[in-house]
């Protein structure tokens, strides 16, 4: 079994309607997936011969709107970070969830088990200029400093292996960065094409999260579209029947345009391809690394 985790920041499930880009953006691979539907909470208990469509609970049992920090960091270790520190915690780690990332991050528990796994973003020149005791680093680079993979380099996405967090390199160019543009197909073929190396493949996507904070509908919809592409390019180019793509997320944002704020509502767990059979219950962000840590270490059938 390989599996390819794609994290979409600020995702939920809302209903259709007019406030929902998820309902009124033209995103034809998931809606092949989810039988015509949009990736809207009419679309949650979805199951057919490609995909399944869950609902994850974002709220962890803790008031107050879910936040960035523990949210992933609940997704990527399975402890209910909330709870752990009492309440959401917004943006970067603070020291009390870096520990946990740190202890009980998922890239470092499936190298413990002997498997392989990349995680597919690049970083920029600028990043590593930075001395380490600066940088502010995102809960996605402390597990891979946990685990003590490498940190993809330009070099890296020079070669093709790995891919920018825009996914296209569009703002790296905009940076003046000598990168070439990726097309959203062949950034799918890119990411799929890590499979054949890695037993998991992990993308983070943030911009989605970006531009609904700021309302910006315009970018908005041009992500969507492209993480769209992106998601079809990927599905092109993996064996079904032994891959499983995951897209998920860390709390509701983008879903609902009328507001900048986070919402309350459910985040999406989708599972396209392989290992669907006899799911266990998958119900809040807790859920997930335990069920990847399962499904790396399943038999083939």
């Amino acid at each position: 079994m390989r599996i390819i985790l794609i994290f979409i920041d600020g995702l939920g499930l809302a209903p259709a309607g007019d406030t929902n880009p998820l309902a009124t953006t033209a995103l034809p691979c998931l809606q092949r997936l989810l039988a015509g539907q949009s990736l809207t909470a009419e679309a949650v208990g979805t199951n057919n011969d490609t995909a399944t469509l869950l609902a994850l609970d974002a709220t962890l049992g803790v008031p107050g709107e879910p936040q960035s920090a523990t949210g992933q960091t609940a997704l990527f270790t399975g402890v209910n970070a909330a709870q752990a520190v009492g309440y959401h915690v917004r943006g970067f780690p603070t020291p009390p969830l870096r520990a946990i990332l740190q202890a009980e991050g998922i890239l470092k528990k499936i190298t413990a088990l002997g498997k392989t796994a990349t995680f597919l973003n690049t970083y920029t020149p600028a990043y590593f200029a930075q001395p380490p005791e600066e940088r502010t680093d995102a809960a996605t680079t402390l597990l891979s400093l946990a685990a003590g993979l490498p940190l993809h380099t330009i070099d890296d996405l020079l070669a093709g292996t790995t891919l920018s967090a825009d996914i296209t390199s569009t703002l790296w160019r905009e940076q003046g960065l000598p990168v070439p543009y990726v097309p959203p197909l062949e950034a799918g073929r890119r990411a799929a094409a890590n499979t054949r190396h890695y037993d998991f493949v992990f993308f983070e996507y943030f911009l989605t999260d970006h531009y609904a904070h700021k309302r910006d509908q315009e970018k908005l919809r041009q992500s969507l579209m492209e993480i769209d592409t992106f998601l079809a390019g990927i599905i092109a180019n993996i064996d079904l029947q032994h891959t499983l793509l995951i897209v998920t997320s860390d709390h509701g944002n983008l879903e609902d345009n009328s507001s900048s704020l986070h919402t309350y509502n459910p985040v999406p767990l989708l599972l396209v391809g392989a290992g669907r059979e006899q799911l266990p219950p998958l119900t809040d962000l807790t859920a997930l690394t335990p069920f990847i840590l399962r499904q790396l270490q399943s038999k083939p059938k």
